[in-house]
Formats: C-alpha cells, structure tokens, sequence
C-alpha cells in the first residue's frame, strides 16, 4: 500500500524536475576532427559580439571534449570554432538547451 501511494508522488516530482534541465543550455564539445581547434566562442544568439575565447591559452587537439557551461535559461547560442589552419566554423541559433553534445567534424 505504501508504494502505491509513494509511486504517484515520484512521478510527480520527476515530471516537475524535467523542464528545468529541459532549460540547461550547457553541452559537450567534442572535437572528432583531425585537426586541433584554437579558439571557441559560444555567445547568446541576442549578442552582437562572440565574446572572449572560451579556450585561452589552450587548444582542444582531436578526440578531446569541452564542457561548456552557459547561464541557465539561455538556449539560443551561436558557435563558433577557430581550427589550427584558420578555417572557422559558425553555427547560429543553435537550441543548447535541446542538446547535450555538440561534435566537430
């Protein structure tokens, strides 16, 4: 008897907590090319500017992941991606929120 009673309430707050994750725009980066990428920018689909590099000083050679954590609530996100041989790559309006991993081929 405890369980049926207990079963409803799980499920309820299962269903509560599914749409804040549902708001989480962080992912995975992941670089599945064969080239090294030097610099990533991840801004607000609303800015004007990409912003500061999200790597730095550092570089995300090929096989390797960068978690990117953005403010809750901000799904739209423009992406973009500097490899080593200057080439970028931009994606814009991309919907974070919607997914966890976001690969370069």
């Amino acid at each position: 008897m405890l369980l049926r009673r207990c079963l409803p309430a799980a499920i309820l707050a299962l269903a509560l907590a599914t749409p804040a994750l549902a708001q989480d725009p962080s992912f995975r980066l992941n670089n599945r090319s064969n080239a090294t990428i030097n610099e990533i920018y991840v801004s607000s689909a609303n800015d004007n500017s990409w912003g500061s590099d999200l790597l730095g000083q550092n570089v995300l050679g090929p096989g390797q992941t960068l978690v990117i954590r953005l403010p809750q609530g901000q799904c739209l996100n423009d992406i973009r991606v500097v490899l080593a041989n200057g080439q970028s790559h931009e994606r814009r309006r991309v919907d974070t929120c919607q997914i966890t991993d976001y690969n370069i081929q």
